[in-house]
């Protein structure tokens, strides 16, 4: 059996360009990572061997001829590679459309984990408020798969909403048209008239950019406040 340095696909250079590319957030919860742990490099396709599925056994070969393909490689948060997805990987069509060595097409495989980069998560998966919702089969199996529901993701998630939230209630403001008695409070609340407007549109940046590739659970904003600006 073919042996995988993880020297290789793990270098550091390797590392940076998947979390430049990744907008430094796990492909699969969309966590922001750096600021608590350094993340992993996940492969798609497991390596070394694979599962179909919970209480299966481990197959083998897994995929070694993709160990080093930019495209089978990903960054991830701990708990969702090493605590859920690990060597799981079905396919709806295995195993007659398993692809077994560098012999063998991939294009007849049925992955049912998204890929985060080829697939569009939005279109499988999405949210009741903080809690991922299936939209097909392979959102079902990628939420099952990665843990994307575990109860600490659910409360980060949670917190996340509420924060951008009460800033898309404050952004909605308008100073020009509010009740006299509205808008006396809201200057109280901050001191002044000016300060209050800075407050608007600091609050109104916030909420925006919640929605942008870059931010943290951007999928979960976009799905709660379709208004917002893409980007």
């Amino acid at each position: 059996m073919l042996n995988v340095p993880a020297t290789l696909y793990n270098h550091a250079s390797v590392k940076q360009k998947l979390i430049a590319a990744q907008k430094e957030k796990c492909c699969y919860c969309e966590g922001k990572l750096l600021a608590v742990g350094y993340g992993e490099v996940e492969h798609y396709r497991p390596k070394n061997g694979f599962k179909q599925g919970t209480g299966l056994p481990l197959e083998k070969p897994g995929y070694y001829w993709l160990a080093y393909e930019w495209d089978n490689l990903l960054f991830t948060c701990k708990r969702c590679n090493g605590g859920h997805k690990r060597n799981f990987f079905p396919l709806a069509n295995h195993p007659a459309g398993r692809a077994y060595s560098h012999h063998d097409t991939l294009a007849r495989e049925q992955p049912l984990l998204l890929h985060p980069a080829h697939d569009d998560p939005a279109a499988h998966i999405g949210f009741r408020r903080a809690v991922a919702v299936a939209k097909t089969p392979r959102g079902k199996a990628t939420i099952q798969l990665c843990g994307l529901n575990r109860k600490h993701k659910l409360e980060r998630r949670r917190t996340h909403l509420a924060h951008i939230e009460s800033h898309d209630s404050l952004a909605d403001l308008n100073i020009g048209t509010m009740p006299a008695a509205d808008l006396a409070r809201e200057v109280a609340k901050c001191g002044s008239a000016q300060a209050l407007v800075r407050r608007i549109v600091q609050a109104k940046t916030i909420r925006d950019q919640a929605a942008f590739n870059r931010a943290e659970y951007a999928g979960m904003v976009r799905a709660n406040l379709p208004h917002l600006p893409l980007r």
